[in-house]
């Protein structure tokens, strides 16, 4: 049992510890969910309720680490901001929810 747990808290060393905040996580698993179609920063802070100064600096830190993409769209003729998850946020995301899942004992 105890080897089990060290064997676990080992494994984080794999992850990559700027995504453990409670936003990014947030973040990383809506636009995961929501895959290639995104979804605009208006949606995010009111699906998420989340201030703006909080979503838009760790928006920018999941973008700066490679982990999501921004372009402008034009929705009802106002330019809007789409975020979508990249190929290495998907991994990330999928490698910290199954850490998750073992270090919680999900289905033990």
């Amino acid at each position: 049992m105890q080897d089990d747990i060290l064997s676990i808290l080992n494994e984080s060393e794999a992850l990559n510890a700027k995504v453990f905040s409670l936003v990014r996580l947030k973040l990383l698993a809506s636009l995961a969910a929501l895959g290639r179609d995104g979804a605009t920063y208006r949606e995010l802070k009111a699906a998420l309720t989340i201030n703006d100064g909080v979503l838009f600096a760790n928006l920018n830190v999941l973008k700066d680490m490679g982990y999501l993409t921004s372009e402008k769209i034009t929705s009802d003729g106002k330019e809007l901001e789409l975020y979508t998850i990249t190929p290495n946020g998907q991994d990330e995301w999928k490698r910290v929810k199954t850490w998750l899942c073992r270090f919680l004992g999900c289905g033990a």
